[in-house]
């Protein structure tokens, strides 16, 4: 008998190289059997749909992420630091698998909605470090929340520039402008 994995792993990733390219609406069951080179039906011995893989995929990606995200943080690191260590981790990341990241932030607004109600966004780990920051008075009183957009809307814009071709370099390359745009935004330049 043979060993499914392998075949699983190359329809999922054909169908996130379609769903970035074309949409989960527009792609087919028949584009992604097309692309992986099996029958269509072999999609099916893995998956109840199209829809069910897409899920499948956000809810896989999203927790392997959040995990790796908690992961990188822990330490006694004061909250610019942690700015870095994110920063540094979510360029990394998405240089390393940008058609991954590209569905990540594509699929989001539709996607998240799978998500359990205890599990946590990128959000609400950022806001929770912020929230750390101001207990131990590593910066001064601010919305949280606000802190939070600030940070993933630098990180967030400059990854969509990538999958619109806006910019073309590695994200690595810019880490270190983006930890201190988002410092200088959050006004943690100098110990509060």
């Amino acid at each position: 008998m043979r060993d499914g994995s392998s075949t699983r792993k190359r329809l999922e990733r054909c169908a996130l190289t379609l769903f970035v390219k074309k949409g989960i609406t527009a792609t087919t069951i028949k584009d992604i059997a097309q692309l992986a080179g099996v029958a269509e039906g072999t999609l099916y011995r893995h998956y109840e749909s199209k829809e069910e893989l897409a899920k499948q995929l956000y809810l896989d990606a999203h927790a392997s992420i959040s995990a790796q995200v908690k992961e990188s943080i822990v330490g006694d690191h004061n909250i610019q630091h942690k700015i870095k260590i994110m920063v540094h981790f979510f360029c990394e990341k998405y240089d390393e698998d940008p058609i991954l990241f590209n569905y990540l932030l594509l699929a989001q607004h539709e996607q998240i909605k799978v998500l359990s109600e205890n599990e946590m966004t990128a959000h609400d780990i950022v806001v929770l470090i912020f929230n750390e920051a101001l207990r131990k008075k590593e910066m001064p009183k601010r919305d949280t929340q606000l802190c939070a957009v600030v940070l993933l809307g630098v990180l967030l814009q400059a990854a969509i520039c990538r999958v619109y071709n806006r910019i073309t370099k590695p994200m690595l390359d810019d880490s270190e402008s983006l930890t201190q745009v988002i410092i200088r935004a959050l006004e943690l330049t100098h110990d509060s």
